[in-house]
């Protein structure tokens, strides 16, 4: 298995899953952050090989792919981050675009039989209240460059869909919308790392928008559709290509709430103010994602809900704080969601 963006939060996640399912795991990523640096010390454990590179590099990308030989890539790299893009529209659709077009041109190439190319939500047109769920026949067109971006790479994973491979073989794709995934380890400029950080500070938190609705799901749920669909590509005899949100099978949940139950779960020190915090950057107030296609597609079902997902993510962080380290907190978290023994990941014969 190959992951680019390995060493971010989610790839975090997915190459721990991946290695306790048994696959040989190989990142690829840049570590310019001391997060990312961080974790790929402890990944060392974890990945039959890093290497240290830009997807933005189509040559050593394209080499490295090659060199790997893999079942399946799983293209999570990218600058995920909706503020960023505002302070740095030129490297997020540097890092979002390229990074797409590269992987989409190794699959071209045939230098892997499958991919699974991760985008966003934001990727839609933004909701209007009343106007339905967000299904994946809904109008593309994110507003603003992080959500442009990830609008730009769905239609290049369209086009590649459409293009002969050079060996032949069919394509056996996935590009998956993702809604907002929560989770330990995670410690960005977004609500919930945010609100954590308060708590452990004993600061008083302030929502910026309390009323915004959003699909929040947990880390390990994503990471097993992932998994999920990784296998159902590696194992299909004939052509696979689709499109699917990733989302809880709830219509979402508000910041607000999101935010009562990490309280919740923190216990009586939790400090959340009832004034709403400033923010430097237009915010689409509804997201609510349709996730249904990929659940019944992939037999998957997520196991938290926004209480239980608080709950795994106070856990993490205490223990954390307690001493565990990132490495040992995650391996904890993965092997007790998959308790009941799981096949191990193969391809196709």
């Amino acid at each position: 298995m190959f992951i680019t963006g390995h060493s971010g939060f989610i790839g975090a996640w997915l190459s721990t899953v991946l290695k306790h399912l048994g696959a040989d795991v190989i990142g690829y990523s840049t570590h310019d952050d001391p997060s990312a640096a961080e974790r790929a010390v402890w990944l060392s454990e974890v990945c039959t090989d890093q290497i240290e590179g830009d997807v933005r590099d189509k040559d050593a990308l394209l080499g490295a792919i090659a060199a790997a030989k893999p079942d399946i890539v799983f293209h999570l790299a990218a600058q995920a981050l909706l503020c960023t893009g505002f302070d740095e529209p030129h490297l997020t659709f540097d890092v979002n675009l390229r990074g797409s077009l590269n992987v989409l041109e190794a699959a071209r190439l045939g230098l892997t039989p499958a991919i699974v190319h991760v985008t966003s939500d934001k990727c839609y047109v933004p909701m209007k209240a009343g106007g339905g769920m967000l299904t994946e026949s809904s109008p593309l067109g994110g507003h603003s460059p992080y959500p442009a971006s990830k609008t730009i790479a769905e239609m290049l994973f369209a086009e590649y869909a459409e293009l002969p491979r050079i060996d032949g073989a069919p394509h056996r794709m996935g590009s998956v919308r993702l809604g907002n995934v929560i989770g330990g380890g995670d410690d960005a400029d977004r609500l919930v790392p945010n609100c954590i950080r308060a708590f452990q500070a004993d600061h008083v938190f302030a929502v910026r928008d309390p009323l915004a609705v959003r699909p929040f799901q947990h880390v390990l749920d994503v990471v097993d559709g992932f998994v999920r669909l990784g296998e159902r590509l590696m194992t299909s005899q004939g052509e696979v290509v689709d499109a699917l949100n990733f989302a809880p099978p709830t219509s979402g949940h508000t910041a607000g709430e999101m935010v009562f139950e990490l309280a919740r779960a923190w216990g009586d020190e939790a400090l959340i103010s009832p004034e709403c915090d400033a923010c430097a950057f237009p915010e689409d107030k509804l997201l609510w994602l349709d996730g249904s296609k990929a659940a019944a597609l992939l037999d998957w079902h997520h196991a938290f809900d926004l209480r239980r997902s608080a709950e795994r993510i106070v856990e993490y962080v205490r223990a954390v704080d307690a001493g565990i380290t990132p490495a040992e907190a995650t391996r904890i978290q993965a092997a007790a969601y998959y308790a009941v023994p799981a096949p191990v990941l193969r391809a196709a014969a």
